[in-house]
């Protein structure tokens, strides 16, 4: 597996569970910048690194490193979670328009 796939693979778990970097980064206490490289595959990470990672994340291991095509399964789904999202928006205003 190439580190941009791995970090791929986190980037997706963590937007499935509505995290920002941020989020991540201080909680398992490294910088924002270095957890973002991670994400985008441009370094390496230690092994107990990932572990506590996917910890974080509530993940197996295997599943961030996993190169079967969840990403794209995951990056769909996040995707169609907030077109949902907008749309729910959209039909409460919609409600509240009419009620009034």
């Amino acid at each position: 597996m190439d580190l941009v796939t791995l970090g791929k693979n986190i980037s997706a778990k963590r937007r499935l569970l509505g995290l920002k970097q941020e989020d991540v980064a201080f909680d398992i206490d490294i910088s924002i910048t270095s957890y973002a490289k991670i994400e985008r595959g441009e370094t390496n990470i230690p092994f107990m690194r990932l572990v506590q990672i996917a910890d974080y994340l509530k993940v197996e291991v295997a599943e961030l490193v996993s190169d079967n095509g969840n990403v794209c399964r995951l990056d769909n789904l996040a995707s169609d979670i907030r077109e949902i999202k907008s749309d729910i928006r959209e039909i409460k205003e919609e409600l509240h328009l009419v009620k009034s």
